[in-house]
């Protein structure tokens, strides 16, 4: 190093240690910049008088002086935000030879919300900090609680899984230790008070729900990008065991034991949500999850009647309420895109639907679990997957439906009912005698009547109807399982 770079470098650290924020500014601080190498001292950042901006670099004018070699004379802008009942501040890169957030530079221009434990490095010979916001006393005497961030209690962790609305991650509680799964919602426009109001009263029901059929919502925070949106970030209890829908794959269908066993507890969990009033609207075997606990020991006697080396299921619930994170009309929307599981009153847009979409959803499961596919496709039509379910036109196909009982078609026939008034509800269905009989009762009533086959079309339409009808599949059409449907998903994603 020259004698000059030398001695610019070391006035340059001298300088730094005199930095001090300018008086006039000097008004009760937001959040403090600590020191990362302990050779300098901490820098406070004030709170704006009335622009709600805060001017960082080399230049006697800022409102926080930095010195270095190549710090900026206007390195960066912070802006206040206010969001959530609580302030946060945006950070703006002005600089020339960069600004860093947590190792990567910002870009000239460029702004994002900081966090409590990022890292701010300023260019090179600025020094690197901790950026950590302090909590204002009066304004936490007056409020009683403080408002947190998701980051001042949670350390992100690897992504579990994405979808239309959200990612899903893992995340640590810094103060427990407890491991949960945190469903990040894309980014929202900022709402009115009055909306969030009325967010958090809905909130606070979601979080009170508590039944063992039902992931558990443990809290939520909003996180704003900037002044104009934000996301939302619901904390949730994490099942190490997967889908339904994985495991539906994995086998290609359940037996009708493994199945009852499992709607058992799904419809008490979903029995539980209707009596407080909360209708799901998109149950399908992706937002059913599973905990499963293994055997210890080959001996060990299972729970139910699960695999060979399981002990026991439980099965939660997952993914109610979330119309009130995205928005009415986009869930809606979203869910008539991909109608597989929706019930006709959803699709014809009647707003005035009720607890009976979820019965429905629960009749397309219920078939999808003993047989492998949907009852509703466009594999098997026509007409459209959309016109099926508009007109309840739908088949007990052989060879899938053969072994199975007619007391589990009359089920599905009485939850796949066009018309929700004529339809099962929860209770009705807990109460058919699918649910009572006994596993011998269930192999004694595998009887099947004479199967009808026609390669007629008219034949394969089921009449809105509660009778059973079985027929063979038209030689046209080939149901697509949902073991063959992820292989083939699997097979374009790699290509």
């Amino acid at each position: 190093m020259s004698l000059i770079r030398k001695r610019q470098h070391i006035e340059a650290l001298e300088s730094n240690k005199r930095q001090a924020v300018n008086p006039e500014t000097s008004l009760s601080p937001i959040a403090k910049l600590y020191d990362t190498s302990s050779k300098q001292i901490h820098i406070t950042i004030p709170r704006p008088k009335e622009s709600g901006v805060i001017i960082v670099g080399r230049s006697g004018s800022c409102d926080v002086k930095l010195s270095g070699a190549d710090v900026s004379s206007k390195h960066c802008r912070f802006t206040i935000i206010d969001a959530s009942a609580r302030q946060y501040l945006s950070v703006t890169d002005l600089s020339s030879n960069g600004l860093y957030v947590n190792d990567d530079i910002l870009g000239k221009g460029s702004s994002t919300i900081l966090k409590s434990g990022d890292k701010l490095g300023f260019a090179k010979t600025g020094g690197e900090y901790i950026f950590k916001y302090i909590v204002d006393a009066k304004a936490t005497k007056k409020k009683s609680v403080v408002v947190r961030s998701f980051f001042d209690d949670y350390i992100i962790g690897k992504q579990l899984g994405s979808g239309h609305y959200a990612v899903v991650k893992e995340a640590k509680n810094k103060l427990t230790g407890e491991i949960v799964a945190v469903k990040i919602f894309h980014p929202n426009k900022v709402g009115n008070q009055k909306e969030e109001e009325k967010l958090q009263q809905e909130m606070n029901l979601l979080l009170s729900i508590n039944h063992p059929n039902i992931v558990k919502f443990v809290s939520h925070y909003i996180e704003p990008i900037n002044q104009h949106s934000s996301n939302t970030y619901l904390v949730l209890e994490k099942m190490n065991s997967g889908e339904l829908f994985q495991r539906i794959v994995n086998k290609g269908k359940l037996s009708p034991n493994e199945t009852k066993a499992i709607f058992t507890q799904l419809l008490s969990g979903l029995d539980y949500l209707h009596d407080n009033n909360i209708i799901h609207r998109d149950i399908k075997p992706e937002n059913i999850l599973l905990d499963i606990t293994p055997k210890n020991n080959p001996k060990q006697i299972s729970t139910g009647p699960w695999d060979e080396d399981e002990y026991d299921i439980k099965v939660k619930i997952a993914d109610f309420g979330l119309a009130k994170f995205i928005g009415e009309l986009k869930f809606t929307n979203t869910l008539c895109g991909t109608p597989a599981y929706v019930a006709p009153e959803i699709l014809k847009n009647d707003r005035h639907y009720t607890t009976k979409v979820d019965l429905w959803s629960t009749g397309v499961l219920l078939y999808v679990c003993l047989c492998g596919f949907p009852p509703f496709s466009d594999e098997l039509g026509p007409p459209t997957m959309k016109e099926q379910i508009l007109s309840g036109t739908y088949a007990f196909y052989s060879p899938y439906w053969d072994d199975i009982s007619d007391i589990v078609l009359d089920l599905i026939s009485n939850l796949l009912v066009v018309d929700a008034n004529e339809r099962f509800s929860v209770k009705q269905t807990l109460n058919h005698y699918w649910f009572s009989e006994s596993e011998s009762e269930s192999e004694e009533n595998d009887v099947v009547p004479e199967l009808e086959t026609s390669e007629d079309r008219s034949n394969s339409i089921i009449e809105p109807s509660s009778q059973i009808k079985r027929m063979s599949v038209r030689s046209n059409t080939q149901p697509l399982t949902l073991k063959e449907k992820f292989t083939s998903d699997m097979s374009m994603s790699v290509l």
